[in-house]
């Protein structure tokens, strides 16, 4: 197969693929999983006011009951752009779900290509096809992560992870084109997935210490650093916000409870087999693919191949990073705790699999054999899953209704202003229904709302004494507030957490906006530096070219 011809079999049998694996959730509408609800309420207004004119909305005015949200100062936006696309101006809440399975449909579609391409550079064409179909298939990719957590943003990682890879390999042979596609794979997961970010930044630099030592030289090192360096510059405008900004937020809550590395290791698997609970089946499925990846390994006629060696050795200890014991090496390592859940090195499993998959030569048929059944085991059990367990069933429009009623922001987004006990979806409910946009104290002043827009707020205000005004959007770190566009006002935070100004008496023009702060403004610039060093770099002609020796 060569090059039109070989795509006019990769691309039907990878979008059939596709399509027949994501028949069942888009029939139902949508799952139940995990984060479906924080999805379909940020999907949905991100859509919103993007269409409205907002380039970058970081900052979303409907959310929380009307009082607003700083959730995209900190949340990757990259798959609610993709769904905005499909949600087009003017979508209906009660239809959300639609645009985030159209970005979930075109991120495993771009998985499975992204992989082809990849895995094309290691095997013939046939296999990579065969494994790349393998890669859309495999429990955490499919079932778990996206029918029984609904883990958008992490669903897109799977499309970027074996872009990066392909890019170091092409750039650490000096190939035109690599260095430039490393970075911009980096900066795309980035905007996609933070936790990914981090594991995969972690196995390209091993892998780039792995060839330094083969080629005695820095040179695979210092590649793959000058790739990550410009791709995290490329993200600046978000990783800068993210980063400096947490203190704003409830963000202690991404580091306890149910967010704690230690009460998320593989310790469990079913007890029985009307057993459908999520943690049981995901240890159960990633012993699975364990499974394929070893007896692929064993199965291969040369399986001390050096690149044979290296991905099993890197699935084995992915593996190994997910059970219990290695928890002492977690508390070691801060910056690792940050994945949040050590079951997400699952990422990193389904690689090293179809990696061992499409490079281990098949040779001994009883393993061969062996790894057909494991294969059938694995595809049952995760189909199986899909049609049993609660987590991958239908919502509710009862439940979506709920959900848009408060419209709260998942809780580590709170503004830190906010009382916990005020964050309640209810009170969220009963605020945005029975109070005006704006209140005065004392009573007697009046108002008008002249413009209420996402970070930027206007009123005409009339008041017989010096007048506190309490806003309905909540305080956060860069609102400010100007009388008759002159005279800068005081802002800070009432006892719910909203924005209160005191104003003069006489009749005055109010506006108050939600300004960029230094880790936004220097973010915007280093990524529109970076993008011009990216580009500056694409488009260069390379001096030398050939293999690193």
């Amino acid at each position: 197969m060569k090059g039109m011809r070989e795509w006019l079999l990769v691309l039907p049998v990878l979008v059939l693929t596709c399509a027949l694996l994501l028949l069942p959730i888009w029939l139902q509408g949508g799952t139940q999983g995990h984060d479906l609800f924080h999805h379909l309420l940020s999907g949905h207004y991100f859509a919103q006011q993007l269409w409205q004119g907002e380039l970058y909305p970081r900052w979303l005015m409907a959310m929380n009951g009307g009082f607003g949200s700083p959730t995209f100062f900190f949340y990757p936006p990259l798959p609610y752009y993709v769904s905005a696309l499909f949600a087009g101006p003017g979508a209906l809440a009660h239809h959300a779900v639609y645009p985030l399975l159209g970005s979930a449909s075109l991120a495993l579609l771009l998985s499975g290509i992204f992989a082809y391409l990849w895995l094309r550079s290691v095997s013939e064409p046939g296999r990579a096809l065969a494994v790349s179909v393998l890669y859309l298939a495999l429990p955490y990719h499919l079932a778990m992560d996206l029918y029984a957590r609904f883990a958008l943003a992490e669903f897109w990682a799977f499309v970027w992870a074996p872009l990066i890879l392909l890019g170091q390999d092409l750039a650490t042979r000096r190939l035109r084109g690599g260095l430039p596609l490393l970075a911009l794979a980096i900066a795309l997961l980035a905007y996609s997935h933070l936790p990914s970010l981090l594991l995969m930044l972690g196995l390209i630099s091993l892998r780039a210490l792995r060839l330094a030592w083969r080629a005695r030289s820095w040179l695979p090192c210092g590649i793959t650093l000058g790739g990550q360096v410009l791709g995290l510059c490329m993200a600046a405008a978000l990783l800068l916000p993210a980063m400096t900004e947490q203190g704003a937020i409830s963000m202690e809550l991404m580091r306890g409870g149910m967010f704690d590395f230690r009460r998320n290791f593989l310790d469990r698997l079913p007890t029985s087999l009307d057993d459908w609970r999520f943690r049981a089946h995901l240890g159960w499925q990633s012993v699975l693919t364990m499974g394929l990846l070893l007896v692929a390994w064993a199965a291969a006629r040369e399986p001390y191949h050096p690149e044979l060696l290296c991905w099993g050795a890197i699935g084995v200890l992915a593996f190994l990073m997910m059970l219990p014991p290695s928890q002492p090496l977690w508390s070691l390592l801060p910056p690792l705790q940050r994945v949040q859940f050590p079951w997400r090195l699952n990422l990193i499993l389904a690689l090293a699999t179809v990696a061992v998959v499409a490079l281990g030569t098949p040779a001994h048929k009883p393993w061969q054999w062996l790894w057909w059944g494991l294969l059938l085991l694995t595809l049952v059990s995760s189909f199986a899953y899909v049609y049993h367990a609660p987590l991958t069933q239908a919502p509710t429009r009862e439940a979506i209704a709920s959900e848009f009623d408060s419209k709260r922001s998942a809780r580590e987004y709170r503004p830190r202003q906010v009382p916990g006990g005020m964050f309640a979806p209810t009170l969220l409910a009963w605020k945005e229904e029975f109070q005006p946009p704006v209140s005065a104290d004392p009573p007697a002043a009046s108002w008008t709302v002249q413009g209420w827009q996402p970070r930027a707020l206007a009123l005409k205000v009339s008041a017989a004494v010096p007048t506190r005004l309490v806003l309905h959007q909540y305080d956060y770190p860069g609102w400010q507030a100007w009388l008759d566009e002159e005279l800068m006002l005081t802002v800070s935070a009432n006892r719910q957490g909203l924005l209160q100004v005191w104003v003069p008496a006489g009749n005055h023009t109010l506006t108050l906006r939600l300004t960029q702060r230094w880790p936004e403004r220097l973010g915007n610039g280093l990524s529109l530096l970076g993008l011009l060093g990216w580009l500056v770099l694409a488009l260069r002609r390379p001096k030398i070219a050939g293999p690193v020796r």
